[in-house]
């Protein structure tokens, strides 16, 4: 992997570690933001658009930092339920939410291989320094025309408090092309997950579909700006 970097009014660098960059832009390393990418890959004026405002609304992370504070290797890339990294995530989610939520028919979740069609949805996993440590999905939802569900969100103990979550939420919101609303649900024993939410802009909503009448159930929506 490789670092990228970029602050408003300059052009994005690419180096082989915080130390290379600091070199190669000089004084400007004290502002804007840096993030690992795979080797290969060119990134975009949104992407770094997108970087420097993550890391100015949530602060530092392996997602986006500055040079003066450099993270482990992180990604975040598409998977398959196939993935046996990712079986083993959702698995240790869906004990997670049992053991929160013991009472019977409390929990309503579901992904198949069918909702992760490109146009239909997505998988993606987050890796830190090689280890698998969370997953997040969006599929769409055929009855709201322009609306995606947000699924399988989960990030292991090694993962939390490095705002991962967050950066795994903005990723599959990125993933999701054409999509202006989207919509999620949660439990009320899951207090991180709500204040995770709400730091992204969601707000909470009446519940459709699976979860009308669910005792235990939270939904909340975040609708896009037109245009």
């Amino acid at each position: 992997m490789q670092l990228a970097w970029y602050s408003t009014g300059n052009e994005i660098v690419i180096g082989a570690n915080a130390d290379a960059l600091r070199e190669l832009v000089g004084e400007a390393h004290d502002a804007g933001v840096a993030w690992w990418i795979a080797n290969g890959h060119v990134p975009t004026d949104d992407e770094a658009a997108r970087r420097l405002a993550f890391l100015e609304h949530h602060g530092v992370s392996p997602y986006a930092f500055p040079l003066t504070d450099p993270q482990p290797r992180f990604s975040i890339e598409r998977v398959w339920l196939d993935d046996t990294d990712v079986q083993l995530l959702i698995s240790n989610l869906n004990s997670d939410l049992y053991s929160r939520y013991p009472e019977p028919g409390a929990l309503v979740f579901s992904l198949e291989s069918a909702d992760l069609r490109e146009g239909v949805g997505a998988l993606v996993m987050a890796v830190l320094d090689d280890e698998p440590v969370g997953c997040g999905a969006f599929r769409v939802i055929d009855e709201r025309p322009g609306s995606a569900e947000i699924k399988r969100m989960y990030v292991t103990l090694a993962g939390r408090g490095k705002k991962i979550g967050s950066a795994l939420l903005a990723e599959v919101e990125r993933c999701a092309v054409g999509i202006d609303r989207f919509a999620l649900e949660f439990g009320p024993r899951q207090p991180e997950a709500q204040a995770m939410f709400e730091s992204a802009g969601y707000v909470v909503c009446e519940p459709w579909g699976p979860f009308i009448g669910k005792e235990f159930s939270i939904c909340m929506e975040k609708v896009l700006p037109a245009g």
